[in-house]
């Protein structure tokens, strides 16, 4: 269109109008015999009828004039987007001109009869996609596809800890391009610095294998680096989501398995269930069936091979499991008050219980009376109560127990105090005061140190983000480490080591957090 046509006929009328599909056209020239105009522009078939008035007189031509359909020849061979295509070939029309690649259109920058530069669209939907050009009302697609370059990672940052910068080297990261960045399948924020650079901050998620797969996405271009990315931080996220509600529950071990009885998430949570871990994929899996003898408060503890359980509610108080046939036995019942959140631990294969709080006279009251449980002949005796700086306006109540040389040492009970027992001589002595009181920490022992996992602050007394102390048997004498472990976890946590690694399920009261951390070491 807007081209020269030449009309020949005999005796043609030197004036008059010539119409092309009911649009009329620009006469150049006419000598009777042939007459010279400019084909107008008109937007319904590339075949119109013309139509010659001169005069009194009208002649139409039926489907007479076709307009050239453009001819695509040649197209540079550019494969990234953003860049300039150059397309050859004829007929290119500026007037209704559209230039697609796929679906998507493509913005022209230059255009004549014979040549088209155009933008390499970043919205294409696939990498290998055909290039249209529509001109005269006619649309011609290139014989070969357009190819975009697929992306290749030379080199990563090799290791890393969680929140340090990662570096991908590579060609091709086409930095207008719908790219995706994967961590072990995982979405991650990533910024392209140029068409050969990727920079991304290790981002705070699980890693349970310790390093993560770095996969780059394309459109369908799926790119994988054959090496992992190292996690070096000590203490990592391996397992988001536990089955069951950790509050008060004390890790049991027995051999090098590890065990804890606590409720499975519901609503009630009063379905209690014993659970196994397994290190190897951080899994905890229900042993048995529901434990159909308790739903409320309980003590837990181990003698090394089988495991025993307090219940202050139901017929009988005390149970002993053997993992050996997977059975629960009621024992002798526990001969002390009953009474609630109590502590329990162990020393030569003998069962220790005692402290918490009973009811008096509906009033909660302290208790510092222990006793001992002798499982060879299923019998329960007294032994020395825990009275030495005792006050009853702070119980040990909820506190956790390690057993160090044959020692037992009982911390985080709600205040400053703590003690030690020595069965051999059947008495109680306090240990140095702790340097701020905490509840529902993780307590292990380390390389004969005894160790606080974060946990509470009772009545605002210490630092929320001191989360990490160590006390020494020998010295008597409790010390802050400044040392990270969790900067996102929850301050709840119950602890234990298996296989010369330390755990820690991290929770809160809400139920929003409950993870599974794990930890190399400790200073």
């Amino acid at each position: 269109m807007g081209r020269y046509h030449n009309h020949f006929r005999p005796k043609l009328a030197r004036t008059g109008k010539r119409i092309f599909d009911k649009v009329s056209s620009q006469v150049i020239s006419s000598n009777g015999q042939q007459i010279r105009c400019v084909v107008p522009y008109f937007n319904t078939n590339p075949t119109v009828s013309v139509t010659v008035i001169y005069g009194a007189d009208t002649v139409k031509l039926n489907n007479y004039a076709t307009l050239n359909a453009p001819v695509i020849t040649s197209f540079t061979p550019t494969q990234a987007l953003g860049d300039t295509v150059i397309i050859n070939g004829d007929h290119f029309e500026n007037t209704g001109l559209l230039v697609t690649f796929g679906s998507v259109q493509s913005t022209v920058i230059y255009g004549s009869k014979k040549m088209l530069k155009v933008i390499v669209p970043d919205g294409i939907q696939s990498t290998h996609t055909t290039i249209s050009v529509k001109s005269q009302l006619q649309t011609v697609a290139a014989t070969s596809n357009f190819v975009l370059l697929e992306p290749v990672i030379t080199s990563i940052t090799p290791s890393a800890f969680i929140g340090n910068v990662v570096t991908i080297k590579g060609k091709y990261f086409h930095p207008l391009g719908p790219f995706q960045l994967l961590l072990d399948n995982k979405p991650a924020n990533f910024e392209i610095q140029d068409d050969g650079t990727i920079t991304f901050k290790v981002p705070y998620q699980a890693y349970p294998r310790r390093k993560t797969t770095i996969t780059l996405k394309l459109l369908d271009y799926t790119i994988t680096y054959p090496v992992d990315l190292i996690i070096k931080d000590n203490w990592v996220l391996v397992k988001q989501g536990i089955p069951f509600e950790p509050y008060n529950a004390t890790p049991l071990a027995v051999g090098s398995d590890v065990y804890v009885i606590a409720p499975i998430i519901s609503p009630s949570n009063n379905q209690f269930y014993l659970w196994h871990f397994n290190p190897a994929d951080f899994s905890w899996t229900a042993v048995g069936t529901q434990l159909s003898f308790t739903n409320g408060n309980i003590c837990t503890g181990t003698c090394g091979n089988k495991i025993y359980l307090y219940n202050i509610t139901g017929p009988d108080t005390f149970y002993e499991f053997d993992p050996a046939t997977s059975n629960w036995t009621a024992k002798a019942g526990f001969i002390g008050p009953p009474r609630y959140n109590p502590i329990m631990f162990s020393i030569s294969g003998n069962l220790y219980l005692g402290s918490g709080q009973h009811v008096v006279n509906g009033q909660i009251q302290s208790v510092a009376d222990w006793y001992m449980y002798t499982p060879g002949n299923d019998q329960w005796s007294r032994v020395a109560d825990m009275l030495a700086g005792f006050n009853s306006s702070y119980p040990m109540t909820s506190a956790q127990a390690v057993v160090i040389n044959n020692i037992a040492y009982v911390v985080c009970g709600g205040w400053f105090f703590d003690y030690k027992y020595d069965p051999a001589n059947n008495t109680w002595s306090p240990m140095q005061n702790m340097l701020e009181p905490r509840v529902n920490a993780g307590v292990v022992v380390y390389n004969q140190k005894l160790y606080t996992l974060e946990g509470t602050v009772v009545q605002n007394v210490g630092n929320p983000n001191r989360n990490l102390f160590k006390y020494d048997p020998v010295a008597d004498q409790w010390q802050y480490l400044p040392f990270s472990m969790d900067p996102y976890g929850a301050e709840l946590n119950i602890a234990f080591t298996t296989g010369g690694k330390i755990y820690m399920v991290s929770y809160d009261t809400y139920g929003s957090i409950n993870n599974l951390y794990e930890g190399l070491s400790l200073p």
